[in-house]
């Protein structure tokens, strides 16, 4: 469910729910450490973006899964209207199709993203 489709009294209650999860997952520093790390693509093949986007998976996905999966497991089941013990228990499938569904709902990324991005001074 995008963010964009709710009403602003469902979009409040639901952003209520995610926000402990958001700030538990972005307040990681070895997460963030990671996400640190950018990949300077000029002069660089294909196959060696690859190698690169590889890597970085296998770094996230343990501090994610292991670390923060309560939250990944929470952020899910308040996006999809039902519990983190359903979503633990649910096809990986489904679950992998939910992750890629809530990285591509836009407002809710801009939403959590503005938390970080520092204000400017006028």
């Amino acid at each position: 469910m995008k963010l964009s489709q709710l009403s602003t009294d469902k979009a409040a209650d639901m952003l209520c729910e995610l926000t402990p999860y958001i700030a538990n997952i972005t307040g990681d520093k070895s997460l963030l450490d990671e996400l640190a790390h950018k990949f300077d693509s000029k002069g660089k093949s294909v196959a060696e973006l690859y190698v690169f986007a590889a890597k970085k998976y296998t770094a996230l996905v343990p501090i994610l899964l292991k670390t923060h999966k309560a939250d990944v497991f929470g952020v899910l089941a308040v996006l999809n209207e039902t519990t983190p013990e359903a979503v633990g228990k649910q096809n990986v499938l489904s679950t992998m199709r939910q992750i890629r569904e809530a990285f591509k709902d836009k407002e809710l990324l801009d939403f959590f993203k503005s938390w970080q991005e520092p204000e400017e001074i006028a």
